[in-house]
């Protein structure tokens, strides 16, 4: 009875303390944080001082690594020092309140070497608010073995949080260990963050990891989060259900010569990856492994925008970005790729491990190679106003494998190098895209245009997303309101302009002047032809799409004439001849202001090469007639009269067309 009372009095008694703790003024500090700044200097310091003034600092991360510190605390590190070890102080902070390692001084960052032994040179473990900064980390060894510049662990901890990263530069982490065509050894590099256990659900919330430089090391540059709370969507193996950190957010960071991932976004929900740059990376696979720039695998919700990848090297995977399997509704939106030998973009599924619902608006591809795009069962993807660009002398077809289910709108394809022969998908669906250059083949797409959508400048673009602006439409680009809309998109372009001005543009540009939008003024005109012609209405009436429904001309070479009724500025025509693959001789397409052609007449399309007709040599190649016509585009002429020429075609003498669309705008 008599323990019981005392413990019951002693608990009044702290009760009483700790009120008037909180009341009486002074007394936060016994409370709250211990707010303590601790010097570290390699050089004049000495364990045996107290650490709490720079005359006397500490010397050793021994010494650090043993104090459990408080909330608030500053662990400072004098510029220009050099520490061999493991760096692991103990201890957490609080809201409000984290342990802050920095740096004090003038000079180089403080450099932390790790050693031989070591897995690791900076270590947290089952701590949370802490804010690290401005520290140099490597670990240059030779013998083989786990090693990370730093490595965040939990283990069944509950949520983790307030963990910051800035200003670092992680460098030169050889783990020396073989790659092979899964996931060991990546668990190595300079960031690597890891949830084990399975007794308590365990997650990180608030990361940022800001401004740091990751260059020189093996295999990845960071992977956040690796995590056996990963149960879902095929995944078995794991301690429970699937959990995503949260509040994650990679920025500004810059990546160069990284050995295989520049960073896997792996287990998080909604993670921010934007404004960082990968130049080299999947730099030594040594043709086993597979790794791609910037990915997800296993996460909800991530955000990849703003970041520019290039240099990453050989076809395994080797391209910029990624939605990989166990992801859902991944966007990536305003990045730049050039350059990549493995291509842009990777959507990717393993079994029922689906990449679901995966988004790629609004970026841009210049001279990736290889595949463009690696497409391997992913469900419900949306490719829409992007642009891919292809030099001439680069090789780089539009598709690896392209099964599953994706739709592609607005997109433009811009190939001046290799022909590409790629197959276009089954399962795919195609509306307003431009395929312009050498395919031997396009994809069923009702509206799509075929000839040059008028860049400023293409291929221009070179290290930084501001080089791009070559990729902007010129006011008179068929490209410019041509669009289909898409809801959801995101609210603005490559170049952060409003959508829409008027209706949707393709490509990464939408154009913001009051543009005047070309239509068909040919529309109910009336045609005719220098010899005779059958069902002439036929050329004019809007339908497009029954290739019997044709006007008949006489055989051998024939004009067919059109009176628009009124002058027009005219950029674009598109016609279509009887459709079954055949090819039409000597197509000319020529407007005048002279209804007799004697004088003004302007030729913008000419496939005659011998010039059989008379009417000069032409540049133009033949062409095999679909069901798409032909679209021809140029800078805007003044013409009131086209004529259309043709000399048969490969199957025999007679011409025939279908309709002639002709835009124009009313001259002033």
């Amino acid at each position: 009875m008599k323990s019981m009372m005392t413990v019951k009095a002693l608990s009044v008694m702290n009760l009483v303390i700790l009120i008037m703790a909180v009341s009486v003024p002074g007394a936060s500090k016994a409370v709250y944080a211990d707010n303590t700044a601790y010097y570290v200097d390699a050089i004049n310091g000495n364990d045996a001082n107290n650490g709490q003034s720079e005359s006397s600092a500490w010397k050793t991360v021994t010494k650090v690594n043993g104090i459990t510190f408080k909330p608030g605390d500053r662990i400072l590190f004098k510029a220009g020092g050099i520490w061999s070890g493991e760096l692991w102080p103990k201890g957490s902070g609080t809201s409000g309140n984290p342990i802050k390692i920095d740096m004090y001084g003038t000079g180089s960052k403080p450099a932390f070497t790790g050693s031989q032994t070591a897995n690791q040179t900076l270590h947290l473990d089952n701590q949370e608010y802490w804010e690290i900064s401005n520290l140099d980390i490597s670990a240059n060894y030779t013998d083989a073995f786990t090693r990370r510049g730093i490595y965040v662990h939990a283990n069944d901890y509950g949520t983790v949080n307030h963990l910051y990263f800035k200003n670092l530069v992680i460098h030169d982490v050889w783990p020396n260990i073989a790659h092979t065509n899964n996931n060991t050894a990546k668990d190595t590099g300079g960031m690597f963050f890891s949830i084990t256990g399975g007794t308590t659900v365990t997650k990180f919330n608030d990361i940022l990891i800001e401004n740091n430089t990751i260059r020189d090391l093996d295999r990845e540059g960071i992977t956040l989060t690796w995590t056996t709370w990963s149960n879902r969507q095929g995944e078995t193996g794991g301690s429970g259900p699937w959990t995503g950190s949260t509040n994650v957010v990679v920025r500004n960071n810059y990546f160069t010569n990284i050995g295989g991932d520049g960073l896997v976004a792996q287990g998080l929900q909604s993670p921010l990856i934007e404004y960082n740059t990968i130049d080299g990376f999947n730099k030594r696979n040594y043709n086993v492994s597979y790794n791609a720039g910037l990915w997800a695998y296993s996460a909800d919700d991530a955000v990849f925008q703003y970041n520019e990848a290039t240099n990453g090297k050989s076809t395994r995977d080797g391209m910029a970005w990624d939605a990989d399997a166990r992801t859902n509704r991944a966007v990536f939106q305003y990045n730049y790729s050039h350059d990549n030998e493995g291509g842009s973009m990777l959507f990717i599924s393993y079994g029922t491990e689906y990449s679901r619902d995966a988004v790629y608006r609004y970026n841009i591809s210049q001279n990736d190679r290889n595949f463009l795009i690696t497409a391997t069962n992913p469900i419900n993807a949306s490719i829409y106003n992007n642009v891919f660009y292809t030099q001439s002398g680069v090789s780089a077809k539009v598709f690896n494998t392209n099964s599953g289910t994706a739709s592609f709108k607005n997109n433009i394809f811009y190939n001046q190098g290799t022909t590409s022969t790629s197959s276009w998908g089954s399962g795919y669906t195609y509306s307003n895209n431009v395929f312009y250059g050498n395919y031997s083949t396009t994809p069923n797409d009702a509206s799509k245009i075929t000839s040059d959508p008028l860049f400023v400048n293409p291929g221009a673009g070179a290290t930084g997303r501001n080089t791009l602006a070559g990729y902007q439409l010129q006011s008179t680009s068929p490209a410019i309101n041509s669009g289909t809309a898409v809801a959801n998109n995101g609210g603005k372009d490559f170049w952060g302009n409003t959508l829409y001005v008027g209706n949707p543009d393709r490509g990464a540009y939408e154009h913001q002047s009051s543009v005047s939008t070309p239509v068909n003024v040919a529309l109910g005109k009336t045609v005719s032809s220098g010899s005779f012609v059958n069902n002439p209405e036929r050329v004019t009436d809007g339908q497009s799409g029954n290739k019997e429904q044709y006007a008949g001309l006489d055989g051998g070479l024939q004009w067919l004439a059109m009176d628009l009724g009124a002058a027009y500025n005219v950029s674009r025509i598109k016609l279509w001849h009887y459709f079954d693959g055949r090819s039409y001789r000597d197509v000319i397409v020529q407007l005048s202001s002279n209804p007799d052609f004697t004088s003004g007449v302007t030729t913008v399309f000419n496939n005659d090469a011998n010039n059989s007709a008379g009417l000069g040599a032409g540049t133009d190649a033949e062409y095999a007639e679909t069901s798409s016509g032909k679209e021809i585009t140029f800078s805007p002429v003044q013409a009131r009269y086209i004529r259309f020429w043709s000399n048969g075609s490969s199957v025999n003498q007679w011409n025939h067309v279908v309709e002639a669309e002709v835009y124009g705008m009313s001259t002033p």
